[in-house]
């Protein structure tokens, strides 16, 4: 993923969800790299309408990617990586409260 692309994934997210936030499920188990630029605007403008990031990972490699954005890109809203769906959906029920603004 490159910058271009994560502009368009966020516009495209931002267009669907209107003036609301809420918390996310990103499954990135698909995503092969990214770019600094890219995970840098993700970490920040890209968290635009997200109150908690749950961020769902499948292979060694895609794990220890994710981690490194985490500790490194310090994302601006809660996050955490998880390899099992309903557990990232379970953890991000606390935050449905905050959905609403």
């Amino acid at each position: 993923m490159d910058l271009n692309i994560a502009e368009i994934c966020v516009k495209d997210r931002l267009a669907y969800i209107g003036e609301y936030s809420y918390p996310s499920l990103f499954d990135i188990t698909k995503i092969r790299q990214s770019t600094k630029r890219a995970r840098d605007y993700m970490a920040n403008e890209g968290n635009a309408g997200v109150t908690a990031s749950a961020i769902l990972v499948s292979s060694p490699m895609i794990k220890m990617a994710a981690n490194f954005y985490i500790k490194v890109n310090k994302p601006k809203n809660p996050t955490r990586m998880f390899t099992n769906r309903e557990e990232a959906v379970e953890w991000l029920q606390q935050f449905k409260q905050k959905t609403i603004e």
